[in-house]
């Protein structure tokens, strides 16, 4: 089916642990390649969009997945349109099932036996294990050891307030200071589909559904543990004989709470795995979303995340600036209409290297492209306030320079002389005025979209980056259609 001849990664006991700061993986054999986004209307490619995001992330989305599949359904089949949900096979690469399979659809996804034969042999008969009657009957100890929970029952129905017809039975029931709470003791079998109907079930009818369990390994974690996790803002609370005892003694019900708490490490988050003994009631608990949690990870990755984006960004505008003055430098610095020597040579190679890296290209040597020394005469004396590459005496001979001789270079030294704020000192170098009637005679053309003034697109990329904010600006002039 999705897997045939994969190795995993790492593997222990059968089970395989995913960093969940990992990209998500896709399954290698896809049968469903393509799906449609009912949200919006878009067809997506199923192994892109699965790699587009974490591993906790994809584990969460399976849960909003599944609680929309029977009401309106965020995914269908490209082929035959059929709602699907998504799985993970056994190494967790994840891949998309039908709700439903009739053979016609050419992707066959389902296994041959059925839900309730795969739980069959499963549960052999749904007999209970003793684990799972040891951790319930330690959830009613614990409950039993704490006076403000009462009605503690193991077993018993839950009736629905809205439909006499539907009725949950968890394996604990309390009321207490969160108001009516059921607990499930987390089985290894337990089916995503039951998770998200026992969620929903509890919401509508005012309670609090708690998952429980009776140990934790952060380094062995099952798909269905995952299922819990990730949708729990990554902790998970464990009953066990320490907690029901430390109740006991305190009057108090106590859980252990294993997280995830997330670290800055150098330019990444990371993750580390912490755990506290701590009073249930002291839990954070919400309803709409069926959480009940200790350490807020999602908010304190989110406040770190936009940590680490912000230093990113600053390194990034600090490089950006220093690579702008080492240019600046070295044009004010050069000697034009000089064959360049040695130091001059490898010093501009240096420069071409660092704008690769921004994906501009810079010509072999540096007096190569007339078109591009005007340019950056224009620029650099516009920042200057001078005359630079030119032997003239004012700026606003510079000007009538280029609007001569680079027409194509008139718009950007218009916006370097206000974005350097040079543009009055030229005003007051305009004796004449023909600079005024020029500058009037070049903005109309400009506007009416006439291709006399229109800005070079090759250099848009490079003049963006030594004045930013710029290149928006020129590129809708080069795009502007003649009036």
């Amino acid at each position: 089916m999705e897997e045939r001849n994969e190795q995993p990664p790492v593997r222990a006991f059968g089970n395989v642990t995913v960093d969940p700061l990992s990209v998500a993986e896709p399954a290698h054999d896809l049968e469903i390649e393509e799906i449609l986004d009912c949200d919006t209307g878009e067809y997506l490619d199923v192994r892109t969009w699965i790699s587009s995001w974490r591993y906790d992330q994809v584990v969460e989305l399976r849960s909003a997945i599944r609680e929309r599949l029977d009401r309106s359904p965020w995914f269908r089949c490209s082929l035959c349109s059929v709602s699907v949900y998504l799985a993970s096979n056994h190494y967790k690469r994840f891949y998309f099932k039908h709700q439903r399979e009739d053979g016609s659809c050419p992707a066959q996804t389902r296994n041959p036996l059925s839900r309730d034969e795969i739980l069959a042999r499963k549960y052999h008969g749904q007999r209970e294990s003793k684990p799972h009657r040891d951790i319930k009957a330690l959830i009613a100890r614990s409950l039993a050891a704490d006076p403000r929970y009462v009605d503690v029952q193991q077993e018993r129905q839950w009736r629905s307030s809205h439909d006499p017809s539907s009725r949950r039975q968890p394996d604990v029931q309390a009321t207490g200071p969160m108001g009516r709470l059921a607990f499930e003791v987390q089985l290894s079998t337990t089916f995503l589909d039951v998770v998200v109907a026992r969620r929903a079930f509890y919401r509508e009818n005012g309670g609090l559904l708690v998952w429980v369990m009776g140990r934790f390994d952060p380094e062995y974690r099952r798909l269905t543990t995952d299922d819990l996790l990730f949708n729990n803002n990554s902790n998970i609370l464990i009953v066990d004989e320490e907690t029901a005892a430390l109740s006991e003694r305190t009057g108090q019900f106590q859980v252990h709470c294993h997280f995830r708490r997330p670290v800055h490490k150098g330019d990444t988050l990371a993750d580390e795995w912490d755990s506290a003994l701590i009073p249930f009631d002291t839990l954070t608990c919400e309803r709409d979303r069926q959480r009940c949690w200790h350490y807020d990870y999602e908010g304190e990755a989110a406040k770190l995340r936009a940590l680490i984006e912000s230093e990113r960004a600053a390194q990034e505008a600090a490089t950006a600036d220093a690579l702008r003055s080492a240019l600046f430098a070295f044009w004010i610095a050069r000697e034009p209409n000089t064959r360049p020597d040695a130091g001059t040579l490898a010093a501009w190679a240096d420069l071409r290297r660092a704008f690769a890296g921004h994906n501009i290209e810079l010509p072999q040597a540096p007096d190569d492209d007339s078109s591009l020394v005007a340019l950056l005469n224009g620029i650099v004396s516009a920042k200057e306030g001078r005359p630079v590459g030119w032997g003239f005496r004012h700026l606003v001979e510079v000007g009538h320079r280029i609007a001569d001789a680079y027409k194509q270079h008139v718009a950007a030294f218009g916006h370097a002389l206000r974005h350097f704020g040079t543009a009055e000192l030229v005003n007051s170098q305009d004796r004449s005025g023909k600079w005024k009637e020029r500058r009037q005679i070049m903005r109309g053309s400009l506007e009416r979209g006439e291709t006399d003034y229109l800005p070079d697109r090759a250099t848009l990329a490079l003049v963006g980056f030594l004045m930013p904010g710029v290149q928006e600006k020129l590129e809708k002039l080069a795009l502007k259609e003649p009036a």
